[in-house]
């Protein structure tokens, strides 16, 4: 039996545990992600406390992959620290993809959190020749590394489109070999309207991740100002960017939904 606690960053959800990494089954993973006959989730955090203010976390996609890093995930490791070990403020999450200092502060409810996180610096590529083609159109992206791989599409098709394209990247694609998260972005009024495509999930509410590399490429492109916030729509809410000192700090909630026993 496994004790967990559910929680989730505007929709994208997790099944966080209190386990080292090297314990975990990845068919116990694929398990208990299923929504029909497991909890239910995105995917798995596997949280060990190191101390005061810092946690291990490495998660799993809920087909058993292992991605780098993910930043909802990081907001949720952060609540879960926070509300379940007593830790501060201000804490860090030690992840594959090197620590994630981050700052919790109270959400709007009694299990919510409103976590900020220094998400690193982004490394961007924009070339010509880097465009996925499918079914005889071409489709150019922006390459952005944020810990892990991303290919940001300024356009938002339709969701059909946008399934096909994602698991095109994701299926032995030559210009991805270990796959690639997919962000499809649209300029609004307010803000910018993004949907994910997440490598090992497939189409999300949310990816905090994706919503730092869009903002990078934003900016990279000259577009919108670099010394003021970024807003970026997600089909689960929002997420705020800001860039400083050429760190990304993403802000937004980590919620915590319940909590119980897994006896699968």
């Amino acid at each position: 039996m496994w004790a967990f606690a559910k929680y989730h960053g505007l929709g994208n959800d997790f099944v966080i545990v209190e386990r080292a990494a090297d314990s975990i089954d990845l068919a116990w993973v694929r398990a208990i992600c299923d929504r029909h006959r497991g909890v239910g989730a995105d995917g798995v955090l596997a949280l060990a406390r190191l101390g005061d203010d810092r946690v291990r976390m490495v998660v799993f996609n809920r087909d058993g992959s292992r991605p780098q890093m993910c930043g909802n995930g990081v907001r949720c490791a952060a609540g879960y620290a926070r509300r379940h070990w007593g830790m501060g403020e201000r804490l860090v999450v030690e992840s594959d993809a090197g620590p994630r200092h981050c700052e919790v502060g109270l959400g709007e409810g009694p299990a919510a959190w409103q976590v900020r996180v220094d998400m690193g610096a982004a490394i961007v590529e924009e070339a010509p020749e880097l465009a996925l083609s499918h079914q005889g159109t071409r489709w150019p992206y922006v390459q952005v590394d944020m810990g892990n791989p991303h290919a940001v599409i300024f356009e938002h098709p339709n969701l059909e489109v946008i399934d096909r394209l994602g698991a095109a990247a994701n299926a032995d694609h030559p210009q991805f070999e270990e796959g690639t998260n997919v962000e499809f972005v649209e300029r609004q009024d307010d803000g910018w309207r993004v949907t994910v495509y997440e490598r090992g999930v497939g189409r999300t509410q949310a990816c905090g991740t994706g919503a730092c590399a869009v903002a990078a490429a934003i900016w990279a492109k000259g577009w919108g100002d670099a010394d003021a916030p970024l807003v970026v729509e997600l089909p689960g809410g929002t997420l705020e960017l800001e860039r400083r000192d050429g760190q990304i700090w993403m802000q937004g909630p980590a919620v915590e939904v319940f909590s119980g026993i897994y006896t699968g």
